[in-house]
């Protein structure tokens, strides 16, 4: 049910919305209606031309989220199925090739504010962040059945953003059909298991494919390490391209048994064969110990999300300097560097900044052979620049020295 009173915007507040920005702040609301956190709400400009429907939370910054720019449209399960499809008939030829999972809706930046749609093969594993979703929540279930006629439905809302909305965060449910265990996909060809119900995100980490398929290309007779190497993906394709020794580092002890599962599955035997390493350690007390004596060839460090708000940034500037410091001195000569963050705060310049400064600080210099954002199903919208948040840099150690930080 749309609020048959319209929100109104002050003089020219209207252009970003326009321009396709989904978000509408407080400080734009000229007139704002009663309503409650979640409710659907027409949108109109200080003149009165109708700019579409959003989704208001009167106790956010982000007055109103912008789901439909069509005024006076039913937002139904035909809608979402419709809007779903079109999304995935827009990505899937970008797609690599022989590739069974992927991001269907990638929330705001697919004017489908707070949603998140992940395709595992026949498996569907959602996420929803905002109240307006929340409430929308069995119309999106009706959708993704009708759209993809899906095996499984699973719900991750399991999630810290919620508490923004004033949502709590949910256990996984599952919403249709069955999950028995692990469930096969395939990228570029390469297998590997996810297990929807369990793990981080929707169950894998699918917006650094193609920074893991680029990896293989540096790999071929190398010694690889894999800091927060979570289920393997990054060593699945280190050991694909020709790596000689695969080490992977992850706290948890189930990731890492999948690691060695998601191995297995692609013609290894990472129980027996001698250069599959796996550390169960927190990468930041390890290096706090000194741990690692000797250098590698390849180093991939992909750590979580360390600024989740602006106050803190610095310290995850600080935190992603401490952690490439330490990569940029177990590097030889030569070797190669996949190093990422994923803190939207955090921008491309910021780390930069802090990859030339460990760098200078370890006495290393390094050339950038790649620098990637996510993949491009995990859409990065022209007119909504807040959604970029994955940096990948892909360096070459091009001088180095032997001491120890």
């Amino acid at each position: 049910m749309i609020s048959p009173t319209p929100l109104r915007l002050r003089p020219a507040k209207e252009y970003p919305i326009k321009a396709g920005h989904p978000w509408i702040f407080s400080n734009a609301v000229d007139l704002e209606p009663k309503a409650e956190a979640g409710d659907l709400i027409e949108v109109e400009s200080f003149s009165g031309q109708k700019l579409g429907i959003g989704m208001i939370n009167p106790k956010n910054s982000i007055r109103v989220r912008m789901l439909c720019r069509e005024s006076g449209t039913p937002i139904t399960a035909d809608w979402f199925a419709e809007r779903l499809l079109k999304l995935e008939a827009m990505k899937l030829p970008f797609l690599p090739p022989k590739t069974s999972a992927y991001r269907v809706c990638h929330a705001d930046a697919d004017n489908m504010p707070g949603l998140i749609v992940d395709k595992y093969s026949k498996v569907i594993v959602f996420q929803i962040h905002t109240a307006g979703m929340e409430r929308l929540k069995d119309k999106i279930v009706e959708a993704l059945k009708k759209a993809f006629h899906p095996d499984a439905i699973v719900e991750r809302s399991d999630v810290d953003a919620r508490s923004q909305e004033g949502l709590r965060s949910l256990p996984a449910q599952l919403h249709h059909g069955t999950v028995d265990g692990p469930i096969q996909f395939m990228e570029n060809g390469v297998r590997f298991f996810v297990n929807p119900m369990e793990g981080q995100k929707t169950g894998f980490f699918l917006d650094q494919r193609n920074a893991r398929i680029k990896l293989a290309e540096f790999c071929k007779g190398k010694k690889v390490l894999n800091l927060f190497g979570y289920t393997g993906a990054f060593s699945v394709h280190a050991a694909l391209g020709g790596a000689t020794e695969v080490t992977t580092v992850d706290s948890s002890k189930s990731a890492l048994e999948m690691a060695k599962l998601n191995l297995d599955l692609n013609g290894f035997d990472a129980k027996v064969e001698s250069k599959f390493q796996f550390i169960e350690a927190d990468v930041f007390e390890l290096f706090k110990k000194k741990a690692f004596k000797e250098s590698y060839d390849v180093i991939v460090c992909d750590p979580p999300a360390f600024a989740k708000s602006e106050k803190n940034v610095s310290n995850a500037i600080e935190a992603y300097a401490n952690l490439n410091k330490r990569c940029f001195w177990m590097l030889r000569e030569g070797g190669i560097l996949v190093t990422s963050s994923c803190s939207g705060r955090v921008s491309e310049e910021e780390f930069r900044k802090m990859l030339r400064l460990s760098a200078g600080n370890t006495g290393r210099d390094a050339r950038i052979l790649e620098f990637m954002e996510q993949a491009s199903d995990h859409t990065e919208k022209l007119a909504f620049p807040e959604g970029r948040y994955l940096k990948t840099a892909i360096l070459q150690i091009t001088r180095g020295v032997t001491e120890a930080i």
